[in-house]
């Protein structure tokens, strides 16, 4: 039986002594096992009971008897991994942390056996542990040659970065999606051609870097997958996105995002409800115009240099109202309850439908009955540093949605109006 855990040992006689009374926690292997010890009255040797200890300073481990020798074990915090033995000689205790609960429910079982009932328990013998058992788990792998990859074997579960860059990947592998525990994901400058779905799964995920691929296409399951509540960090630059799903503002928690030298001919119109963005670059696209909904935001940097953005400095009505349909009506109920709905409870095409909902600045949804406007917007007034076409432009054409006439009035009385 054995058990990897962090582990530091206290000597409880040693602030009589006036030395030093416990070590500091180490990465850790605890085996039970059997040893040969000293003959029997009928001559053969008598197997011991020996509770083994290996540290990385300490391969070959220290062992502690475990007949008449186990004091106490304390396990109130089994659950969170922890316990403590007591043992009498010598005086040690040994502060186990950072276990697995069940793993370690099971050691601590068969090690309070009594000395009867573990003479009956088949035990191995003792032996030091690996050197993986005792290493520190690894966090961090940083690959930049294709000959580095690792190939026929699993990423190690403990990674929490993970960098591939230069490889010539082209696509991103199961093995990666596997790693749950993951913070950052980095593999720019490969030629990686699409976002996994299955990506939507990992929950811990707060970076994602995949600048310089040829990614065509940003996938909507991401939208509503647990990462979108995660993600932090998206960097999508040089690659050959020209749209994002609708449902792309789903990612609550996004605080910086790069899209640069892409072929975007539009951000997402309901960008404004990303209200934790901070960092904003979409320069080198395709944009002809800004959505309204940026001036809800409190952004910090904001690049939109380098697009064709069309020349408009006044107002323009593109549609006006319409009586909305039975369809369109629905849809306003499903968005204004905050209704989930999917692929599964609902038709593909409705679901598509209502990815397509704009949010008006009075927080009402609108869909093909609305008013489409295109306005000037002063994009100094978006963020503290700004870097656009030219140092002099201060008004870009900004487009957005309305509900009601009543409100297409209120925002020309006031064109930074964001009423509730």
């Amino acid at each position: 039986m054995r058990l990897n855990c962090e582990i530091s040992i206290l000597n409880r006689l040693a602030p009589s002594a006036n030395v030093r009374n416990s070590t500091k926690p180490a990465r850790a292997s605890l085996a039970i096992g059997r040893k040969d010890s000293t003959k029997s009255s009928d001559g053969t040797a008598a197997k011991t009971v020996f509770l083994l200890v290996c540290t990385a300073k300490e391969r070959t481990g220290t062992k502690y008897k475990v007949k008449e020798n186990l004091q106490q074990v304390f396990s109130k915090f089994l659950e969170k991994g922890k316990a403590t033995i007591r043992l009498k000689e010598p005086p040690h205790d040994l502060l186990i942390n950072k276990a697995d609960p069940s793993s370690l429910k099971s050691f601590l079982s068969i090690l309070k056996l009594g000395d009867k009932e573990l003479q009956n328990v088949k035990l191995s013998g003792l032996t030091p542990a690996k050197a993986c058992d005792i290493e520190k788990p690894k966090t961090e792998m940083k690959i930049t040659r294709r000959s580095d990859y690792p190939l026929g074997k699993p990423f190690p579960t403990s990674l929490k970065k993970l960098s591939i860059n230069n490889c010539a990947l082209l696509r991103i592998e199961v093995r990666i999606l596997q790693i749950r525990g993951l913070l950052c994901l980095n593999l720019c400058d490969n030629q990686i051609k699409e976002i996994p779905c299955k990506m939507a799964r990992l929950s811990t995920l707060s970076e994602l870097i995949l600048n310089g691929n040829r990614i065509k296409k940003f996938p909507p399951s991401l939208c509503n997958g647990i990462v979108a509540s995660s993600l932090k960090v998206l960097d999508l630059s040089n690659n050959e996105i020209r749209l994002f799903p609708t449902s792309f503002c789903n990612f609550k928690n996004l605080v910086h995002l790069k899209v640069n030298s892409n072929q975007l001919h539009a951000l997402p119109a309901n960008i404004g409800n990303l209200t934790n963005l901070r960092f904003l670059s979409a320069s080198h696209n395709h944009l002809t115009v800004l959505p309204y909904s940026l001036s809800k935001l409190k952004l910090e940097s904001i690049d939109v240099s380098e697009n064709p953005f069309l020349d408009q400095n006044s107002w323009n009505v593109i549609n006006t109202l319409a009586f909305p349909s039975l369809k369109e009506y629905a849809g306003i109920a499903v968005k204004r309850n905050r209704c989930s709905y999917s692929a599964d409870l609902l038709p593909l095409s409705l679901c598509i439908f209502l990815d397509t909902a704009k949010q008006c600045l009075c927080g009402n949804y609108c869909f093909t009955s609305c008013v489409h406007h295109i306005i000037p917007l002063n994009i100094h007034q978006l963020a503290h540093t700004v870097v656009s076409i030219c140092p002099t432009q201060s008004h870009i054409p900004s487009e957005g949605f309305l509900c009601s006439r009543r409100c297409l009035q209120r925002l020309q009385s006031n064109k930074r109006g964001m009423w509730k």
